[in-house]
């Protein structure tokens, strides 16, 4: 299972030297890795179910990673007219290495840099949540993501969480993957771990339905 280590849940990447980046692999992002992993990324399993279904009817959130950028496009369009606001905005391969994902512009003409190999690697339902946050940022807080704080990235994690759930993505699923990722607390960013157990909290979701998903992150994706 691929591992991204989220600032926090949300928000603004910290700078790497890019030596110290697997070329293959994401750096820091803006909503995610603060730090490139040292192991390599898994192939997706040969053959995983892309039709088994979750009982409202959506593709499971688990099954598998998503199939690149034209998926992903699909993704933030969902996500995008959840919002309540009119967004012009494109998703693009982003650098290689570079962050997991990172959005610049504003509503009028934004852009959704996702790694190229994350794009593969990442399932639909993360994205959702992902691509969530990143709109909050505009609509929310109207201002540089790349000037946070933890305060900010929070309300940006509810508020983007908001748009994913309308869109019909589950927020349990994103979390108990958000929750497996390593935590560095940043002071821009806070704790992962904690923002994880303040978004359950404010959704009403308990700690032990997000531990349950975690754990299903860590199977292989045929036996999930």
């Amino acid at each position: 299972m691929p591992r991204f280590l989220l600032p926090a849940l949300g928000a603004i990447a910290l700078a790497i030297s890019s030596s110290n980046c697997n070329p293959t692999e994401p750096r820091p992002a803006h909503f995610h890795p603060q730090s490139a992993r040292s192991e390599p990324w898994p192939l997706a399993t040969t053959g995983a179910p892309r039709t088994r279904s979750s009982p409202g009817g959506r593709p499971d959130p688990r099954y598998p990673p998503a199939a690149g950028i034209p998926e992903l496009r699909g993704v933030a369009g969902e996500v995008a007219k959840t919002s309540g606001r009119k967004i012009n905005w494109q998703v693009v391969p982003g650098p290689n290495p570079g962050p997991l994902v990172s959005i610049r512009g504003s509503l009028e003409n934004c852009t959704i840099f996702v790694h190229p190999v994350a794009s593969r690697k990442v399932p639909p339902n993360t994205w959702a949540f992902l691509f969530g946050h990143e709109f909050s940022h505009l609509i929310e807080d109207q201002g540089d993501p790349s000037n946070t704080t933890p305060a900010k990235e929070l309300r940006a994690d509810i508020a983007g969480a908001r748009y994913a759930i309308a869109a019909g993505y589950r927020l349990d699923a994103f979390l108990g993957w958000a929750l497996i990722q390593p935590d560095r607390p940043s002071g821009t960013h806070g704790s992962l771990r904690g923002r994880v157990q303040a978004i359950a909290a404010r959704f009403g979701i308990s700690s032990s339905t997000v531990q349950a998903q975690a754990r299903r992150y860590s199977l292989p994706h045929d036996t999930r």
